[in-house]
C-alpha cells in the first residue's frame, strides 16, 4: 500500500492549475462544481492521478488541501477504540474526501484508493479566504449539501449491515456502487473488500454474485465490470426471490462477446490506461 503523500508532493503533482469545473461531467455532483464561479476561479485547482492502494487521507491528520474524487472509487475506513482499522463505506465521482480541511481540523476518516483514478486538489485556504457576500453564501450552501450527502451515504452503508440476508446486502451494495460511479456499468471491487464492507466472507460474496447473476440482477462484462438491472437488483435488495427465466435474463442482459466465468480470488491490478478507459462512463448519468 502506498503511503500518504505530503503537502509538497501534492503541490508538485502533474496537472493543470486552470479550473476545469465548467467542462467537468462531475460538476453537478461536486462541492466545488456547485460553488460560485468566483470561488472556482480562485481556488488553485490541480488535477492528478492516484494509484490503486494509495492512501489518500489519514484519520487524525490535518491536511491543507481539499480532495474531490473525479474518476474512481475510494474505500473509507476508521479506527476503532481497539485500534483496528475497518471499512465504513466508499466514495466516488464528485465526492469530497472529507471537508475538515476547510476548518483546519484533522481528518475524520482514512481513504484508500480501490483502483487507479483521478482527483482534484485545491488549497483549503484559497477556498475560504477573500470571499464574501454571495460567493461566501454560495460556498456555504455547497458545503452544507456535501455534508448532507456524505452523512446519507455513510448511513446507507451502515444500514446494509442490518439487512439479514447476505444476498440482499450484496444487492444493496451494488446499487450503492452504481450511484457512486454514476453508471449502470459498475466497476467491481475485490470480493475480499466487499466481504469486509458487508461483514461476511469471501465465499458468501462469490455465491451471492453468482446468485444475483442467475436471478437477472447483473450481467458480468469482464473480471472487473458488471451491468446491473436496477429494478431487478432493487427487488433482490428488498429480499424478493422471484425466479427469472432464461429468456427474461437474456432480454435484460444481452450476452457479451466474451465473458469470464467469475471473479478470481485475487484480482490483478489493471493498467491506468485501462482504468481511465473503463471509467469514462463513471460520471455518466444513471438511467
Amino acid at each position: 500500500m502506498h503511503t500518504l503523500r505530503s503537502a509538497p508532493d501534492i503541490a508538485l503533482s502533474t496537472g493543470s492549475a486552470i479550473p476545469l469545473c465548467q467542462s467537468c461531467a462531475c460538476r453537478s455532483h461536486c462541492l466545488l462544481g456547485r460553488a460560485p464561479w468566483e470561488v472556482q476561479r480562485a481556488c488553485g485547482l490541480v488535477e492528478r492521478r492516484f494509484r490503486k492502494g494509495e492512501r489518500l487521507t489519514l484519520e487524525g491528520r490535518a491536511v491543507p488541501v481539499l480532495q474531490i474524487v473525479k474518476i474512481g472509487t475510494v474505500l473509507l475506513h476508521r479506527r476503532g477504540t481497539d485500534g483496528q482499522d475497518l471499512p465504513v463505506g466508499m466514495a466516488g465521482c464528485g465526492q469530497a474526501l472529507g471537508t475538515t480541511p476547510l476548518f483546519a481540523a484533522p481528518m475524520a476518516l482514512s481513504a484508500t484508493a480501490v483502483a487507479d483514478g483521478r482527483l482534484c486538489e485545491m488549497p483549503a485556504a484559497a477556498l475560504t479566504a477573500g470571499h464574501g457576500g454571495p460567493a461566501l453564501t454560495g460556498l456555504l450552501h455547497a458545503l452544507s449539501q456535501e455534508h448532507a450527502r456524505a452523512q446519507a451515504q455513510l448511513a446507507d452503508w451502515s444500514r446494509l449491515l442490518r439487512v439479514r440476508r447476505a444476498t440482499a446486502r450484496l444487492a444493496g451494495a451494488l446499487l450503492l456502487l452504481a450511484d457512486l460511479q454514476r453508471s449502470s456499468l459498475v466497476r467491481l471491487p475485490t470480493q475480499a473488500l466487499l466481504a469486509s464492507l458487508l461483514a461476511t466472507t469471501h465465499e458468501t460474496v462469490a455465491r451471492g454474485l453468482a446468485h444475483i447473476e442467475r436471478a437477472g440482477g447483473l450481467a458480468r462484462q469482464d473480471r472487473w465490470h458488471c451491468a446491473i438491472a436496477r429494478p431487478r437488483l432493487a427487488g433482490l435488495a428488498r429480499g424478493a426471490e422471484t425466479p427469472v427465466s432464461a429468456a427474461q435474463a437474456m432480454a435484460m442482459h444481452p450476452a457479451p462477446a466474451a465473458r469470464t466465468t467469475g471473479l478470481a480470488a485475487a484480482l490483478a491490478q489493471p493498467s491506468f490506461s485501462n482504468a481511465c478507459t473503463s471509467a469514462a462512463s463513471a460520471c455518466a448519468p444513471l438511467p
